[in-house]
C-alpha cells in the first residue's frame, strides 16, 4: 500500500527554492516524481506569488508576505494570525493539503491549524527556538537524522523516526575514476570555513604535521575569516571557495581521502553530517571526529573518540593507506550510501505514514 501519491503536499523551508539544494528540495523533487503536486513554501519574502517549476515539474513554489513579530505574541493570538494566513496560502494554491512536511522550527507553530491528514516536522539540525516543542506536539510524527536529537523530543507522545541524510541523486552518477599518484597524498574537506564548530587547533596542526600531503578545502569563507587567512599561507593547501554541489562528484574523483575536524565536545550539534554520506560515495577513507551516528559504523569511518587522538588517526592512513582501500571497505562505504538515497528514504517514510493512518483509524 502507497499513501505518498496524488497528495497535495505542503514542504515548508527555512530555506528558499533558489538555494542550493538540500534536503528540502530533494524529497521535493523525489514525491513531484511519484506524482504528487507539491507546494514549495519559501521563507517570508516582500512579494505573494507562485509558480511551477521550469525545471522540477509538480513542484509549485509560493512567495508570501508574514505579519513580523507573530512568535512573540501569545499563543492564542499567533494561532488566530496563523489561521489567516493558512486560509489565504490555500485559496493562492487553489487547493487543502493532505500533508504539510515542515522543515522550518520558526514558524507555523501549530501544524494542527492547516487541517492535514499529516502533519510532519522534520528535524535536520539543532535548532535554537523556544516554539519548537510546540511545534513538536503539533505533529502527528517527527523524523530526525539522528538518535541524539530525537531524545530531545522524548517526553513529546508522537510518532517519531530516524532517518538519516539523503544523498542527492546526481552523487550516484557514474564518474570517470582517476589514477591517482601515491604522492603526494591529496586530502579534501568541504564546509563553510567559518563554521564555528570547527577544531582550528586540531586541523592546522595536522595540516603542519604533514607538509608533503596536499590538502584541498572546498567552501566559502569571509574576507576576515581566522582559519582561511591561516591556511592561505600554508603551501601544501588551496582554498577554492564556493563549489556548486553537483560539482563535487566529480572534485571527489581527485582525492585519496577525505577529513572532517568538528569539535567532538559538542555533541548535539555533532550527532550526524550531511557530508560524511557525500564522501562515502566515493568508497574513500574519512578521517573524523567523534560523531554519534557512526559509533557502531567505523568500518566505514575512521573516527576518533576524542579530536586529540586526531592527528595520530591521520598519519595512520597516510601509513596505511591501501589497508583503509581494500575492494571490500570501498564496496561496504558505497553500498551504504546507495541504502541512503532519497527516493529509498521516501518509500520508508511513506510507509511510516501507512502505519500511522492505519492505527490513527483503528
Amino acid at each position: 500500500m502507497q499513501f505518498l501519491t496524488k497528495k497535495k503536499i505542503l514542504i515548508i523551508s527555512p530555506e528558499s527554492w533558489s538555494h542550493i539544494p538540500v534536503s528540502k528540495h530533494h524529497y521535493s523533487r523525489e514525491l513531484a516524481r511519484n506524482g504528487n503536486q507539491v507546494f514549495f513554501l519559501n521563507p517570508p519574502s516582500a512579494q505573494q506569488s507562485i509558480q511551477e517549476d521550469s525545471i522540477s515539474r509538480g513542484v509549485w513554489v509560493v512567495d508570501y508576505v508574514a505579519i513580523r513579530g507573530v512568535n512573540r505574541l501569545p499563543s492564542f493570538l499567533r494561532n488566530l494570525i496563523n489561521r489567516h494566513q493558512i486560509r489565504l496560502l490555500k485559496k493562492r494554491c487553489q487547493t487543502s493539503f493532505d500533508v504539510v512536511w515542515s522543515f522550518d522550527a520558526f514558524r507555523f507553530h501549530n501544524l494542527q491549524l492547516f487541517d492535514a491528514k499529516i502533519k510532519l516536522y522534520h528535524v535536520v539540525d539543532v535548532q535554537n527556538s523556544p516554539l519548537e516543542m510546540e511545534l513538536a506536539s503539533s505533529a502527528d510524527m517527527i523524523i530526525s537524522v539522528s538518535q541524539k536529537i530525537l531524545e530531545r523530543f522524548c517526553f513529546v507522545n508522537k510518532v517519531m523516526q530516524k532517518i538519516n541524510h539523503g544523498v542527492g541523486p546526481h552523487f550516484f552518477e557514474e564518474q570517470e575514476s582517476i589514477q591517482l599518484p601515491v604522492a603526494p597524498m591529496q586530502v579534501g574537506y568541504v564546509g563553510n570555513l567559518d563554521n564555528w564548530c570547527i577544531d582550528i587547533p586540531t586541523l592546522l596542526e595536522i595540516v603542519d604535521t604533514h607538509p608533503s600531503v596536499h590538502f584541498t578545502f572546498i567552501g566559502p569563507y569571509k574576507d576576515d575569516s581566522v582559519l582561511a587567512d591561516a591556511l592561505l599561507k600554508k603551501s601544501n593547501c588551496s582554498l577554492m571557495g564556493r563549489v556548486h554541489t553537483e560539482k563535487l562528484p566529480i572534485l571527489f574523483q581527485q582525492f585519496h581521502f577525505f577529513m572532517m575536524i568538528y569539535r567532538g565536545d559538542e555533541a548535539d550539534v555533532n550527532s550526524n553530517h550531511h557530508k560524511i554520506l557525500e564522501y562515502l560515495t566515493t568508497g574513500k577513507p574519512i578521517v573524523m571526529n567523534y560523531t554519534d551516528e557512526y559509533k557502531d559504523k567505523r568500518d566505514l569511518v575512521i573516527m576518533s573518540d576524542q579530536n586529540h587522538q586526531l592527528p595520530l588517526l591521520f598519519q595512520q592512513v597516510c601509513t596505511n593507506f591501501k589497508f583503509y582501500t581494500t575492494d571490500d571497505l570501498v564496496s561496504k562505504r558505497k553500498a551504504f550510501t546507495f541504502s541512503n538515497s532519497y527516493k529509498q528514504h521516501l518509500v520508508t517514510i511513506d510507509q511510516l505514514m501507512v502505519h500511522y493512518l492505519a492505527t490513527a483509524n483503528d
